[in-house]
């Protein structure tokens, strides 16, 4: 750099990557061409110490003649004003004798600026809660960075209460006062999503059995549901399967009566049939259905029973051509008075 005495005052643009300067100082002396508007620098030693945003930072505010930084956008008035404030900030701790020219110019523009006070606005991942069930209350710091599930869980240890069995309530300092308190039914749902605080508490509740009523068959036993049918068998052993209904082992029991497969079988065929209007066609007669007494008509008089008409006028015959065909065909074609004759 000790060579820019030769170099014209008119240059524009200058590319020094990758070469022996080694300080800030030997950078500053590019303040000397006032025309300077496009400079690349990269792949110098001592800048490498320094982040991206930090090297760009301490070249825009050493270098304010510099419009154009390695070929970048065109530095904007804001960012040069943020990369001097920063400048002045940088050195605020730096003893006077070692700090740069540059900072007592940028003081005098923006003033001597206190430093940035750094926030931390991560959320508290460790709570202090209180933990209440029945006449029991714990004190414990819990993660928010786990699942309801996780929790009740890890409230089964402290109570002996199964997360099934477990009704979970959780009571917000401030919104309890207008909505109360919030059920946490959600298992997959994380508790920092609640917001939760410390000084919050939680309910822990355990879920209300069903119970039989008194007058139910059922009511001393814990079974839900219908009796399995190794029940039913249990039960109906106690009596005989031949004692009669009216006895009081089946009063007693409300067991089903099982009928045999014959018994359903015979049921099960029996048909119900239509009571004939008696009128029949010549030469039918309605057959008698099977099982059927064939004194049923004759010993009770109010049942109509279908007569049978035929030519011959007898109606205890089913069929009296069939069974006499061949004599009705002979006296049709020869009569008797042919005989004689």
């Amino acid at each position: 750099m000790d060579d820019l005495q030769n170099v014209p005052k008119c240059l524009h643009s200058l590319n020094i990557s990758t070469t022996k300067i080694n300080s800030w100082t030997e950078v500053e002396k590019l303040r000397k061409f006032p025309g300077l508007n496009d400079l690349r620098i990269q792949g110098c030693p001592f800048l490498d110490e320094y982040t991206a945003h930090e090297k760009r930072m301490m070249l825009i505010a050493r270098l304010p003649n510099v419009k154009v930084l390695n070929g970048g956008d065109r530095i904007k008035t804001t960012e040069r004003e943020d990369a001097e404030r920063s400048f002045i900030r940088h050195f605020l701790d730096t003893p006077e004798s070692i700090r740069p020219s540059r900072f007592a110019e940028l003081v005098a523009v923006h003033g001597l600026l206190a430093p940035l006070v750094n926030i931390d606005l991560s959320p508290d991942m460790n709570i202090k809660v209180s933990i209440y069930h029945k006449d029991e209350c714990r004190e414990e710091s819990i993660s928010v960075m786990q699942s309801v599930k996780q929790f009740k869980q890890l409230l089964q240890g402290y109570f002996n209460v199964a997360p099934a069995n477990m009704r979970l309530w959780y009571y917000d300092q401030e919104m309890t006062k207008i909505a109360g308190p919030e059920e946490m039914k959600f298992a997959n749902k994380e508790l920092y999503t609640y917001n939760v605080i410390d000084g919050d508490y939680f309910v822990v509740d355990e879920k209300a059995q069903l119970r039989v009523l008194t007058g139910s068959p059922r009511a001393n036993s814990m079974v839900i549901g219908s009796l399995s049918p190794s029940s039913y068998s249990n039960s109906n052993s106690r009596c005989n399967f031949g004692t009669s209904p009216t006895s009081p082992c089946s009063k007693s029991t409300n067991s089903r009566i099982r009928r045999k497969p014959s018994e359903s079988t015979n049921l099960s065929n029996t048909r119900t049939r239509r009571k004939s209007s008696g009128r029949t066609s010549p030469g039918r007669t309605i057959p008698t259905p099977v099982g059927r007494k064939a004194s049923l008509s004759s010993s009770s008089p109010s049942v109509k029973t279908p007569v049978a008409r035929n030519l011959f006028g007898n109606s205890n015959v089913r069929n009296p051509v069939d069974q006499h065909y061949g004599e009705f065909f002979h006296s049709k074609v020869f009569r008797e008075d042919n005989k004689n004759c």
